[in-house]
């Protein structure tokens, strides 16, 4: 069934995908991984509520389960409910999730401006899977929130000798590089071209910078 919903989900059939899903666990409670596909494809579509329910019920099957725990924090997460994230992440004991979960904790305090805490979380993430790009992205974010734009090159940079092509990067290279007075122009024109809609939602940033740098010449 899992193929199934996977294929219906791949064609742009998300109702389908959730109904298939939904019929899967009627048919088969005790098949954990169709209530973690079923929690992230309500995630995607932004019915964190849904995924909530679904989550707390599959956790009275099997207490304690370290997937189902991070799949509630991530709902949580999703929903904007950062302690209550912050409380599921914590929770999570398995060597194998440790990487995530460190990623999750420093998105989360990320995203309640505490800076502090999730560049401490997000270092110790980095250093220990320094090639992953989500996690080089991160830190590359916090050390811009914080003013430190040398370094949040140095770590923008890294994402981009992985992933020349990455809108983001390219991006947030300019940023770092406009925040520090050196040739950017080629960054933002590459991440453009790129993906022209990421550039447009994101180009505010630059008036952002451009705002902080007189601010600080007064």
């Amino acid at each position: 069934m899992q193929n199934k919903s996977k294929a219906l989900w791949a064609k742009g059939d998300k109702q389908g995908a959730v109904k298939a899903l939904v019929k899967a666990i009627e048919q088969a409670p005790l098949q954990l991984d169709n209530y973690l596909e079923l929690a992230a494809y309500l995630n995607a579509l932004k019915d964190t509520d849904q995924a909530e329910k679904l989550l707390h019920s599959a956790l009275v099957r099997f207490p304690d389960n370290q997937d189902l725990l991070y799949s509630l924090g991530t709902t949580y997460y999703a929903a904007g409910n950062y302690p209550q994230a912050l409380a599921q992440f914590q929770q999570i004991t398995a060597t194998r999730l440790e990487n995530d979960k460190l990623y999750m904790l420093a998105s989360t305090y990320y995203a309640q401006q505490d800076y502090a805490h999730a560049l401490a979380f997000a270092l110790t993430a980095q250093q220990n899977e320094p090639q992953r790009s989500d996690v080089n992205l991160l830190v590359g974010d916090l050390f811009l929130a914080l003013g430190d734009f040398g370094h949040a090159e140095t770590y923008y940079v890294q994402v981009l000798t992985q992933e020349t092509d990455s809108a983001a990067a390219n991006f947030k290279v300019g940023l770092a590089r406009l925040a520090q007075g050196t040739a950017n122009e080629a960054y933002f024109e590459k991440a453009k071209q790129l993906d022209a809609a990421y550039f447009e939602r994101e180009k505010h940033r630059l008036s952002d910078i451009e705002r902080y740098l007189k601010a600080q010449q007064k």
